[in-house]
């Protein structure tokens, strides 16, 4: 008799093993299922920041020098501002992109925020002046500028 309850404990503890096995196999594919679907999320997110910025410079021409033709900042105290406060959002969704891009797992390998964020440094005097009053604004953004010196020989 105490054979029979050693051998129904012993299947009781293998089923109980199997079943662990089973949820612990289906958690990690839930989990690499989710990671992917906030990896695209962020993706996205990212994507619509940079298509609303885009839209203010779609909307305003003269902008566009200001943030990829490596025009100064201007003089006149309106565009000044309006180039300012825009540098400011774009430095907010470089961040953005940056610290999603550190965060997620399936973000890691994509390079796109890294390289875009560089870009704009080369590209976008506004830019740079607004981050390195206030490195500790966008402390992502001024550490990977920091870790990426320009080359020598290029203005930034």
């Amino acid at each position: 008799m105490t054979n029979i309850f050693g051998l129904i404990a012993s299947v009781g503890v293998v089923v109980s093993l199997l079943v662990a096995a089973w949820q612990t196999r289906e958690l990690t594919r839930q989990t690499a299922i989710n990671n992917g679907i906030a990896a695209a999320t962020a993706i996205y997110n990212g994507m619509e920041r940079i298509q609303d910025f885009e839209k203010c410079l779609a909307a305003e021409h003269w902008l566009h020098a200001h943030f990829y033709e490596n025009a100064g900042i201007p003089s006149d105290r309106s565009r000044r501002i309006h180039v300012l406060c825009l540098a400011r959002m774009l430095a907010d969704i470089l961040s953005y992109g940056l610290v999603i891009s550190a965060r997620n797992p399936e973000v890691r390998g994509y390079g796109g925020w890294e390289n875009y964020a560089l870009a704009m440094r080369d590209t976008c005097p506004a830019l740079v002046e607004v981050v390195n009053q206030h490195p500790e604004w966008w402390p992502a953004l001024a550490e990977h500028w920091s870790a990426n010196p320009v080359p020598r020989g290029t203005a930034a």
